[in-house]
């Protein structure tokens, strides 16, 4: 009787054995499986544990708010730039650079990945001087949009909210790839009133908005900077100069 009460608890612990090593192949098997996807990757909402909580939020306005823009001319030249999605007074609209618009709004198209294109409405603003563009659009479901005036540094705000060395943020369409979401800091402002960012840029970002550590929308890129160098005159690829908010007449979508 001892002889199979042993032959039958060694028989057990083989088996419970074998069944752990199975389940514990089958979990690795899983987890190899279940590596997250592209998509879930570049969720919107997929932002690094490592930033404060305030700068994960401005992130995350920064990469919900962005779109992507299309504009042809009447010689089918087509310019591609980023803008931000926003809401005033119950309206949705597009901030974007107005060097990014070619023709007439009906050669204008707004486009995300779930939704494809999307129609401009109106023209609302179109700035060449400070370079900006606001352009009416209708509601855009997988995207939230910026709240105006609500985003924007109250006036007493202005001088911490692009204060030296602010943390920014912004999300664009560099070089027909993105959406990408790309640091920087505040480093100085021009004679003109644009301010200076140490950060990188390339062509397709134009447009992106601009959001600080606190969440706020201070301003969108605007261009590289470019200087004499022993080379000759380059391109700074470290500096970008971007067009504040507060040089946008609001008033046009507010009032």
């Amino acid at each position: 009787m001892d002889t199979l009460a042993r032959f039958v608890k060694t028989l057990f612990a083989v088996s419970t054995g074998v069944l752990l090593s199975s389940c514990t192949y089958l979990y690795i098997v899983h987890k190899v499986n279940s590596f997250p996807s592209i998509h879930e990757i570049q969720d919107f909402n997929n932002v690094s544990n490592d930033l404060p909580r305030e700068e994960q939020n401005a992130v995350k306005r920064s990469r919900n708010s962005n779109v992507r823009v299309f504009s042809k001319d009447s010689e089918e030249n087509v310019a591609a730039s980023t803008g931000t999605y926003i809401v005033a007074n119950g309206n949705y609209y597009v901030v974007t650079v107005s060097h990014g618009i070619l023709g007439p709004c009906e050669e204008l198209a707004i486009w995300t990945e779930e939704e494809e294109f999307m129609a401009c409405e109106e023209y609302i603003v179109i700035d060449t001087i400070s370079d900006y563009a606001i352009l009416r659009v209708s509601e855009i479901p997988s995207r939230i949009p910026v709240k105006i005036p609500e985003s924007l540094p109250d006036t007493s705000e202005w001088k911490q909210a692009i204060s030296i060395q602010k943390q920014l943020y912004y999300t664009g369409f560099p070089n027909n790839s993105g959406p990408v979401t790309v640091d920087g800091r505040i480093i100085g402002v021009t004679t003109g009133g644009y301010i200076y960012i140490k950060s990188y840029a390339w062509r397709g970002a134009s447009g992106s908005g601009i959001f600080n550590s606190d969440g706020k929308y201070i301003g969108l890129v605007f261009a590289v900077d470019m200087g004499e160098t022993e080379l000759g005159v380059d391109v700074f690829e470290n500096v970008i100069i971007a067009v504040p908010t507060f040089a946008i007449d609001w008033s046009s979508i507010l009032n």
